[in-house]
């Protein structure tokens, strides 16, 4: 998504704070400055307020932990929502923000009826996806590329406290064969810290398992014949764009329980794939505090890791997807077709000319000497 911010900002000298996987893909070619920096702890973020005060403008990528500092220090605010649609409360950014940019989903436009008058200046746009890659290869027959995201966060961690990386890596070299594929016709893509625990774990076996830079990862999303993923947000929105066949996995957080259900309700993901299907005895409230969702969430992955009926489940389900049938892959891009006119086209551009609006303006008070 910052990458998408950037390609339609050249003008802008971007200085980023980030951790895990979203530090991992940030390049010295298109950020001026990239810092470690546990942006969830305030503490961490307090040790650049050198850094902050020098800036003309604070973005905020859905992290509501900094807004405080940022408004102390003077600093307009743009606050990129990607989960508005989930808000059951006013929060601060909302009220402060310069500028509030929400990322379409189904969802959105009930959610800004209760709080949009809340909001001094929101702006509603397609999905915030990198720029198409020329593609310069063939579409393969036989290659399938499978995506965790990052599978790390600041409360996430594999290896620690969650199996999810290496459990779906097993599960996906189980149904390999009943669906026609080698192991070497596969590649996994996912952060660092979660590429290190499944090979720490030893289940990749002869699949190939790496963290790949954006470009590339792009250009090998174009030239597969399938696409498996975590039931995120962008990934499924750039394998649409792509017009690769995209079957989905079981969710890895709090935010993808919430999210598989409405591709479910869209027809591109099957039912049975939820936690919240799989063990329907234990209910996950999204609107419970995030630690307490995040930790129900991981509970039941533990006990899917070793659940024999439930990943019995879910690799029919998985398999099923991608044993479709021509007709049926036919069906599945048409579905994901109209998901992305539901969206609305790619937002990059729209979101860009809302930062640069209040970027200018932030300039222009800075060298009047006006706040």
């Amino acid at each position: 998504m910052l990458r998408a911010l950037a390609h339609h900002l050249p003008e802008a000298r971007l200085t980023v704070l980030a951790t895990g996987p979203v530090l991992e893909q940030c390049d010295s070619a298109t950020f001026a400055q990239v810092l470690p920096c546990d942006v969830k702890d305030s503490e961490s973020v307090r040790g650049y307020t050198p850094v902050l005060a020098s800036a003309d403008l604070y973005l905020s990528i859905s992290n509501n932990a900094n807004i405080d500092l940022a408004l102390a220090l003077g600093l307009p605010l743009v606050f990129v929502d990607i989960l508005f649609w989930m808000k059951r409360r006013v929060t601060p950014a909302m009220r402060q923000a310069r500028s509030y940019i929400i990322e379409n989903f189904p969802g959105v436009a009930g959610t800004l009826s209760r709080y949009g008058h809340e909001i001094a200046r929101p702006r509603v746009v397609g999905p915030l996806i990198s720029p198409q890659p020329s593609l310069k290869t063939r579409r393969s027959t036989s290659h399938l590329l499978v995506n965790y995201g990052g599978a790390h966060s600041p409360d996430i961690v594999p290896g620690k406290n969650t199996c999810y990386p290496s459990s779906m890596t097993r599960l996906v070299r189980e149904l390999l064969p009943e669906v026609g594929w080698s192991e070497e016709s596969v590649t996994i893509a996912a952060g660092a810290r979660a590429v290190e625990r499944i090979r720490k774990d030893g289940a990749e076996g002869l699949l190939r398992v790496e963290t790949l830079p954006q470009e590339r990862y792009l250009e090998l999303l174009a030239a597969s014949r399938q696409f498996l993923t975590a039931p995120g947000l962008n990934a499924p929105f750039e394998a649409f764009a792509l017009g690769v066949p995209t079957s989905f996995l079981p969710p890895q957080n709090l935010t993808q329980v919430c999210q598989l259900p409405v591709y479910q309700e869209h027809g591109l993901a099957p039912r049975g794939l939820n936690l919240l299907e799989l063990y329907p005895e234990y209910p996950i409230d999204p609107q419970a505090p995030e630690a307490d969702g995040t930790a129900r969430v991981l509970d039941l992955l533990a006990r899917f890791d070793t659940d024999p009926r439930a990943r019995e489940t879910v690799r029919m389900c998985v398999a099923t997807q991608l044993r479709r049938s021509p007709l049926e892959l036919e069906r599945q891009l048409m579905a994901q077709q109209d998901f992305l006119r539901v969206l609305g086209p790619p937002g990059g551009e729209e979101a860009a000319a809302e930062i640069r609006h209040v970027l200018q303006a932030s300039r222009r008070s800075r060298q009047e000497g006006t706040p």
